[in-house]
């Protein structure tokens, strides 16, 4: 996790995420954002899950520094990989010298692929944020957008060993920037946004592959995934023990009947990040990115 000590509206991501507002007095949002990124980390690493806190002390202007599972995804074992930004301050976060301070907590990170150079090509993929891995099953899940180039998607299943699903999904007539904003896949389930991908072929496709992988689909409302309740993660603590990580603005969104089935499989833990969702576009499932 990177503290947001440089946060505020991003105006390079403005365009293409409709999930991203100004509704926070600027000179407010750092202080804000900062107090809802330490009441996370202290809920997660009080849940029995070791969290890697750091800052982002370069030198350049990275305001969403705080999403760093854009930049960076991490695989079994100790095996990480880069990505190409479609922001151009947003590249400057790979300057964080992330592996570095991780190697100093004696976490020695192998980097087996660097696709950052497709920026050169006007060709993104943006992490886990493009890109819902279901690594159990290997299927990677890949709603296409502007930041989420399909040739480059299906480069990553080939150099990884994924089976690719590729789909569209869409949101006041935008293609939804990125995938993981609409699906989550968990241990046993997977929460996920139907109604976004427009396609019924589509929809069925994405369906098929979830059922053929024994996932329960738990499908959410329009107003469920705007809430970010697609934006979430399930990460394992101490004891071995699912816990999945939320925004309170998406666990308020849950139904008492997604909440049972939900929580059949995992404890639910959740914070307020409200100034961090309105002006980074993105919640807790960005704001993590999770090492194997």
């Amino acid at each position: 996790m990177i503290s947001p000590n440089k946060f505020r509206n991003n105006e390079h991501t403005l365009l293409d995420n409709v999930f991203q507002s100004k509704k926070t007095n600027q000179n407010q949002i750092e202080h804000l954002a900062i107090k809802e990124f330490n009441r996370l980390r202290e809920l997660i690493s009080n849940s029995g899950i070791e969290v890697f806190s750091f800052y982002d002390d370069s030198k350049f202007d990275t305001p969403d520094a705080v999403f760093p599972n854009n930049w960076i995804s991490f695989h079994y074992h100790r095996k990480a990989i880069l990505y190409p930004m479609s922001a151009p301050n947003r590249r400057f976060e790979r300057e964080s010298k992330i592996l570095d301070k991780l190697s100093d907590f004696g976490i020695e990170i192998e980097l087996i692929n660097d696709y950052s150079l497709y920026e050169n090509k006007n060709r993104f993929l943006e992490g886990t944020g493009s890109i819902v891995l279901d690594r159990k099953s290997k299927k990677a899940y890949c709603s296409l957008s502007g930041r989420s180039d399909l040739s480059l998607f299906k480069k990553f299943c080939s150099d990884m060993n994924y089976i690719p699903v590729v789909f569209n999904s869409s949101h006041e007539s935008k293609p939804i920037y990125h995938t993981n904003v609409m699906m989550s896949i968990c241990n046993n389930f997977t929460i996920i946004c139907l109604d976004s991908i427009r396609d019924k072929n589509e929809r069925n496709y994405v369906i098929e592959n979830l059922n053929n992988s024994g996932l329960e689909i738990i499908d959410i409302s329009i107003n469920q995934m705007t809430s970010f309740l697609g934006n979430c993660i399930q990460l394992i603590n101490s004891n071995q023990s699912p816990v999945l990580i939320m925004s309170s603005r998406a666990f308020n969104s849950i139904t008492k009947s997604q909440i049972k089935r939900i929580e059949s499989y995992t404890e639910i833990i959740h914070s307020d990040i409200k100034t961090i969702e309105d002006n980074g576009g993105g919640s807790a499932r960005c704001m993590i990115a999770e090492i194997f």
